[in-house]
């Protein structure tokens, strides 16, 4: 294989050599291509070489994608992957978004689509590892007395990075804001297998319901940015309180509490718009005025912190956490309703409703095909 200079490593995994060899050609005069022909060779791949973008099939003979992707998750956690498939439904989305999948692309594709998606991956790995070195400087290597004052760590680290995030990234706009806070969040969220992924599959809820509301790509942007930052607080809190195994006291719930106001006070130095201030700060608040830190009342709740915090109670039902098991998707939208006009919105709630109902009957529907197929 010709070696091209410093050009990013691309590994392309498919089992049917067509669109594997179509795929190679269009990027060969612009990276490092590698192959793969199922997910055991792709995984041996990855333990070798210091790979930039894995472009997936995901219905291959064996090892499935998803199985794929989960193993080169533990090899790599760094490496970009790009789902490339004419099988996905919304369960291998999700399940794709649990570990870290950059983007999906349908069979068939057009060469500007994979090429400027293929360049924001490389470009983002980059900006991922220029975020985690820094965050390793403020988060991994700080001082014995700032480890145990996460102020500390808020002052110093994030000022730093915000400075970073400017300066050095060039990053101004909303749209690189939210690739930034993707970064950041998928970074922080890393090292805890209970909340990995969580933020980006609330950011996935939240936008999924702010398209059938219709809002403007400015408010979906700004959605997007303070669903990824939404818990960001929590790094000030112990791990302690956080991931307790016992029901929580009101001692512990008092300090859990305190992460809405540790995340204003750590986003501060980013100087991000009111309202995504308003959306992070506000989405404990409860739509009949008892959530916190606030009080507030229907619709004196910010519209992004309803949708937020519809998002993050259902996909934290959802999730495994230590002290239970996760709900089933039914059993999760049964709760959301019974919580309809008490803790959540009543029209967000009909809204979102209407979408996971959506999501069952597709899987029902795939799930038939699937079976169906199989009796012949």
């Amino acid at each position: 294989m010709e070696t091209k200079t410093n050009a990013p490593k691309i590994l392309i995994v498919d089992d049917e050599i067509g669109p594997r060899e179509s795929l190679r050609m269009i990027l060969k005069p612009h990276f490092n291509i590698f192959t793969a022909e199922n997910g055991y060779a792709a995984v041996q791949m990855v333990s070798q070489t210091d790979l930039d973008v894995i472009t997936l099939d995901l219905k291959m003979p064996g090892m499935t994608g998803i199985d794929t992707l989960k193993e080169i998750r533990s090899v790599n956690p760094d490496v970009m992957v790009i789902i490339i498939t004419g099988y996905g439904t919304l369960q291998s989305a999700i399940e794709g978004i649990r570990h870290g999948v950059f983007d999906y692309i349908s069979k068939p594709f057009s060469v500007p689509e994979i090429m400027q998606i293929i360049d924001k991956a490389v470009n983002r790995k980059r900006l991922n590892l220029k975020i985690k070195e820094f965050l390793k400087t403020f988060f991994e290597e700080s001082s014995p007395d700032s480890a145990d004052n996460p102020n500390l760590l808020v002052q110093g680290g994030i000022q730093g990075l915000a400075s970073f995030r400017w300066m050095d990234m060039g990053l101004s706009d909303n749209q690189n804001c939210l690739e930034f806070a993707k970064v950041l969040a998928t970074t922080l969220e890393a090292k805890d297998p209970y909340t990995s992924g969580h933020s980006e599959r609330v950011c996935y809820y939240s936008d999924v319901i702010s398209r059938k509301l219709s809002l403007s790509p400015k408010d979906r942007t700004e959605l997007q940015i303070a669903a990824y930052l939404h818990d960001i607080g929590k790094i000030g809190i112990s791990d302690r309180f956080i991931n307790k195994k016992e029901i929580l006291n009101s001692t512990d719930w008092a300090v859990i509490r305190q992460h809405t106001q540790k995340s204003i006070e750590l986003l501060a130095p980013l100087k991000l718009s009111s309202n995504i201030v308003s959306y992070i700060q506000y989405h404990h608040e409860h739509y009949d005025g008892t959530g916190y830190p606030g009080g507030l009342i229907g619709e004196h709740i910010p519209l992004g912190a309803r949708i937020i915090a519809l998002a993050d109670s259902y996909d934290s039902m959802t999730s495994t956490r230590p002290y239970r098991k996760p709900l089933s998707p039914g059993e999760a939208r049964n709760e959301l309703s019974r919580c309809s006009g008490k803790q959540f919105d009543p029209r967000l709630v009909s809204v979102f409703s209407d979408i996971l109902k959506e999501m069952e009957e597709v899987l029902f529907m795939t799930h038939h095909v699937k079976n169906a197929s199989l009796s012949y």
